[in-house]
């Protein structure tokens, strides 16, 4: 929360209030609770970014509570909890997560909560948990559906490993019922419109590569989610999983985190899907290593320097720094937090270039749904017209009139776009005037006249879950 003023809105933080003006069962890239989320902040609040993220910064209080929790389950006593707290409070996940407004931060605390309960669930065997187990996993679909995977892992491993008898308990059913019905809405909305999602899971396998982070790339980017004392603690809990005779009711758990990260790279997801569960090895570490003499004898000269590296990477994780520094440092969440003003600035620089008796039939059109959400935030106070976008869910949001003549284009390139109009000249670029390489910078801005097609033909067209180009590449040069 101390940096949370800095430095403004992230693309998926706009998109998020956007969606949440157009509110529905589900979108294209994701079910519908954190657009909701979004909205009723906004509502509430009134437009500020660090009233926006108390939430986010809440639940990764929340989650840092839950580790130590679980901890507790498997058998920790106060100093296993309060490493695992650190650990946990530290990971880079954790820190980027309880920054901004995103998926992440509402599904690792909904994920937690019911590995909590899971493991809760495995020490108590009271079958009320399994019904509170149902309802968070039902919730946490509405967030994303990675949970699908999870459980789908946990399923396979109880069958291989035990205990069997979750299997053979009716609340378990009853739990899965209930996160069935609560899901249902969205996924009726995937099949209404020919299943959107899968097509956004290809996108983003195909910018994973684009990345090179697919593969054997992907538990490397795991890792990096962890921190250096998370990743410590996953490696040790993960071997104890698999080894431990006091640990071995919970071994079924170490083998479904690891299914879930071979599934995501192999699939070619992105890196810390599987962050969510990090909490199952890192409980079971600190569970063990509490009982380690030579680990109980030089336990501070062990943790101390590895807290300290930790704390240190935080000036590398969050934006602790000035403004002027962001374009020195690595630090790419804070860099796609700013620049959107300028964009605006840059976009309506072209727009009033244009002759006057064009503008009454020109709209705005973008490459990437977060350019649409900015413009959509920042246009109207700079006399920008309405702004529309072919990019994920933007597309469902709306399409210009048949009567549009004229669009002003951020993004793309002239081979693209000569596709659809019958003249493309590009117009301006994109600067956001602090040097910052994000997505945005340089990107071009063109100015298409005479569709070549009416809107209502055209839209369908111009329909895609990818991006037209690398962000930041210039294909008219």
């Amino acid at each position: 929360m101390l940096v949370s003023n800095r430095f403004g809105y992230s693309g998926d933080e706009l998109y998020f209030l956007v969606a949440g003006r157009h509110l529905d069962w589900g979108y294209a890239d994701q079910p519908p609770l954190v657009p909701l989320l979004t909205h009723v902040m906004d509502v509430v609040f009134g437009g500020s970014p660090v009233a926006l993220r108390t939430l986010p910064a809440l639940l990764a209080g929340g989650s840092v509570v839950l580790t130590a929790l679980t901890t507790r389950e498997m058998g920790g006593r106060r100093n296993a909890q309060l490493l695992v707290a650190v650990a946990s409070g530290l990971a880079p996940i954790t820190l980027q997560s309880g920054h901004l407004f995103i998926t992440n931060g509402v599904d690792i605390f909904l994920a937690m909560l019911s590995c909590w309960l899971l493991v809760r669930w495995v020490r108590l065997r009271d079958d009320r948990l399994l019904i509170a187990l149902g309802a968070v996993v039902a919730v946490e679909l509405q967030t994303k559906y990675l949970a699908v995977t999870f459980w789908a892992a946990v399923i396979v491993a109880v069958l291989v490993l035990g205990p069997r008898e979750l299997l053979r308990r009716p609340k378990f059913w009853i739990g899965a019922l209930i996160a069935v019905a609560v899901t249902l809405p969205s996924l009726i909305w995937q099949a209404q419109h020919d299943w959107p999602q899968l097509a956004v899971n290809r996108a983003i396998t195909d910018e994973v590569a684009a990345n090179n982070g697919g593969g054997f790339r992907m538990p490397l980017t795991l890792l990096g989610a962890a921190g250096l004392l998370g990743v410590l603690l996953l490696v040790h809990g993960l071997v104890r999983l698999f080894g431990l005779p006091k640990l071995r009711p919970y071994r079924f758990l170490g083998w479904a985190f690891v299914g879930i990260v071979v599934v995501y790279a192999v699939t070619g997801a992105r890196g810390y899907y599987a962050g969510s569960y990090f909490i199952l090895p890192w409980a079971a570490a600190a569970a063990d290593l509490q009982d380690r003499p030579a680990i109980k004898k030089r336990r501070w000269w062990i943790a101390t320097p590895l807290v300290l590296v930790s704390v240190a990477s935080i000036f590398t994780i969050l934006p602790v720094y000035p403004l002027s520094k962001l374009a020195d440092t690595s630090d790419r969440l804070s860099m796609e937090t700013v620049g959107w003003p300028e964009m605006a600035d840059s976009v309506s620089d072209v727009y009033k270039a244009m002759p006057a008796a064009d503008r009454s039939t020109t709209v705005i059109l973008t490459d990437r749904y977060e350019q649409a959400a900015a413009l959509d935030r920042y246009g109207p106070s700079r006399g920008l017209p309405h702004v529309y976008s072919g990019n994920r869910s933007y597309w469902y949001f709306g399409q210009p009139a048949d009567t549009t003549r004229h669009v002003v284009f951020v993004g793309g390139d002239a081979a693209y776009l000569d596709r659809y109009f019958g003249s493309v000249s590009r117009k301006g670029r994109v600067d956001n005037r602090l040097g910052v390489d994000n997505i945005n910078q340089g990107m071009p801005i063109w100015v298409c006249d005479d569709p070549k097609e009416p809107w209502s033909k055209l839209w369908p067209e111009l329909r895609r879950e990818a991006m037209i180009i690398k962000p930041g590449a210039d294909a008219a040069d």
